[in-house]
């Protein structure tokens, strides 16, 4: 009785196994894949538009060593961009578009990870490279505050201060004097 539970579930990962490398020789489960993702563009398509547009390819794949504590524990991970080239001998950073992905930089996450890669590696801008247009837009960051009353009320307070020191030290004068 044990040795035919033994024997079938030998026999069913013998089989498995061969069905697995049947399946994957003929590419059966790596075009699922390929179909879900689209069509990719080629690096050298992405290089030339780069070089095409003056800029001169430094790295592919330049990664960020990140350490992340949460709690006390250090967890260790990257970042990663698609290339770092030069221009003007100015660094940018470049990221290529997919063609599933859509070009919108209010987007949450593809705004995070773009602030990411621009404090991490801090580069001159953030290039977004989009093949299929041949275009290149560059992108920088910048945090305005918002103008509000509370500035105006901080010069008054300061003002006021220091027109009392002024007052201060004139009575404090004119005290010696009499």
């Amino acid at each position: 009785m044990i040795y035919s539970i033994l024997l079938s579930i030998i026999a069913g990962i013998i089989i498995g196994f061969i069905l697995f490398l049947v399946l994957m020789r003929r590419g059966a489960v790596g075009e699922a894949a390929k179909t879900a993702e689209g069509p990719a563009f080629s690096e050298k398509e992405v290089e030339n538009l780069l070089l095409r547009h003056g800029y001169q390819i430094l790295q592919k794949r330049p990664r960020q060593n990140i350490l992340t504590v949460v709690d006390g524990q250090e967890h260790f991970g990257y970042i990663e961009a698609d290339y770092k080239v030069q221009k003007q001998k100015k660094d940018y950073l470049v990221l290529v578009k997919t063609p599933s992905s859509v070009f919108d930089p209010n987007e949450p996450i593809l705004r995070r990870k773009l602030l990411e890669i621009d404090y991490a590696f801090a580069p001159q801008a953030v290039l977004w490279v989009d093949p299929e247009q041949a275009e290149i837009h560059a992108l920088n960051f910048s945090f305005p505050q918002e103008k509000s009353l509370d500035r105006f009320f901080r010069g008054l307070i300061i003002l006021f201060i220091i027109l009392l020191i002024i007052g201060i030290i004139w009575l404090l004068v004119q005290a010696r004097l009499i």
